[in-house]
């Protein structure tokens, strides 16, 4: 038994009973050194269940059947497989009964060189979950990657567009060329859909005669959800549906009949001509939200549009309550001064001195009040 090194790479090299066992490891020699000792520990301890992990199959083939699984079962699984695809050029040539815990940690500090923490939290979430399934179908005997922490991100400050800036980014989209980008914004503005939600929008789930838009399939169990529309929704969409092509709303323009993807370019160079603030499409979602709240919607209703589970998730916006709270505090106080009476109303310190023909007194702790006091005969 023991550890040596190939092209650059650490593998540990061990035997059970009379058939030698070689694992790739990684980059370093401590590393390799660590996995042999895990490995000798699991011989002494187990032999026979060691053994029997020899047959289970590689990390590649595995991941065919568990993208069969994901097609049928997970609603993302659009943006998944691209992340299985990343995991397979990491351990396609791993055993499933090969992987351990350390190799999780060193996925993280790795990947985070190239990654951010979220990109790499998504990638161990996928992986986590796929060794899961291999446990529920008998392929593991346990989860190396159970108890594996993920990365910490930092939450990321939300955004609300302002009228004005969404005048400047409406006007905008006729210069980009992409015709759908306005009709996308208008519905994200007016029925805070999630982009998914809206990339999905099927006609068969719009309802023109009664003005409603019945949202199925969403983020989870309880986002089936019917939303009205307001008149910038329902003109959208009459003029949408007079050009339909096929079942969608939003229809790609390189596979036929299915759905756009994704329009990152065209909706960043919008942002840049309307010369705004970054902000990310779902913080379009957020106005939504916001806006309906100070309009005087309650939370129930605003949770009910949105397709949240849980309304403690809605009540992170009840600081738009909050704002508007102190926008009428100061108009009421704007007001009650426009109606005091001239002789009552506080003059500046140099206009009342003036008044009375008296100078500029030095400020003293007192403040103004006691200046023009002073300076009254």
């Amino acid at each position: 038994m023991g550890v040596f090194r190939r092209n650059g790479a650490w593998y540990i090299d061990f035997y059970i009973g009379n058939r030698r066992i070689r694992e790739k490891v990684g980059t370093s020699k401590g590393e390799a050194k660590r996995a042999l000792a895990i490995r000798q520990a699991q011989i002494v301890q187990d032999p026979f269940s060691f053994r029997t992990r020899l047959s289970v199959p590689l990390f590649r083939d595995f991941s065919e059947r568990y993208k069969e699984y994901a097609r049928t079962n997970k609603r993302g699984f659009c943006n998944e497989r691209y992340r299985i695809d990343q995991l397979v050029a990491r351990f396609g040539d791993r055993r499933l009964s090969e992987l351990i815990t350390w190799d999780a940690e060193l996925f993280k500090t790795e990947m985070s060189k190239s990654l951010k923490p979220a990109s790499v939290n998504r990638l161990l979430g996928n992986m986590k979950h796929m060794l899961t399934m291999a446990v529920k179908w008998d392929l593991l005997s346990r989860n190396p990657f159970t108890g594996v922490k993920l990365l910490h991100v930092p939450d990321a400050p939300e955004r609300i567009l302002d009228w004005d800036e969404e005048i400047k980014l409406l006007d905008v989209c006729d210069q980009v060329n992409f015709p759908l980008l306005r009709p996308l914004l208008i519905l994200a503005l007016n029925t805070g859909m999630r982009k998914g939600e809206i990339l999905a929008l099927q006609w068969i789930r719009v309802d023109l005669t009664r003005r409603l838009i019945l949202v199925q399939n969403g983020k989870t169990d309880v986002s089936e959800r019917r939303i009205p529309m307001n008149q910038m929704v329902f003109d959208v969409l009459s003029k949408l549906s007079s050009k339909r092509r096929g079942d969608f709303v939003f229809p790609s323009d390189r596979k036929r009949g299915k759905n756009l993807q994704d329009f990152k370019k065209a909706y960043k160079k919008a942002i840049f001509l309307a010369k705004i603030l970054p902000i990310r499409f779902h913080d379009l979602r957020h106005t939504f939200a916001t806006r309906l709240l100070r309009t005087g919607a309650d939370l129930i209703t605003v949770q009910k549009l949105l397709g949240h589970a849980r309304i403690t998730t809605t009540a992170r916006y009840t600081h738009a309550l909050a704002d508007a709270k102190i926008e009428a505090v100061t108009r009421l106080e704007k007001r009650i001064f426009e109606r005091l009476p001239a002789p009552n109303r506080p003059l500046p310190v140099v206009q009342e001195n003036q008044r009375f023909g008296a100078k500029t007194l030095p400020a003293n702790k007192f403040g103004p009040v006691a200046q023009v006091a002073r300076a009254r005969p």
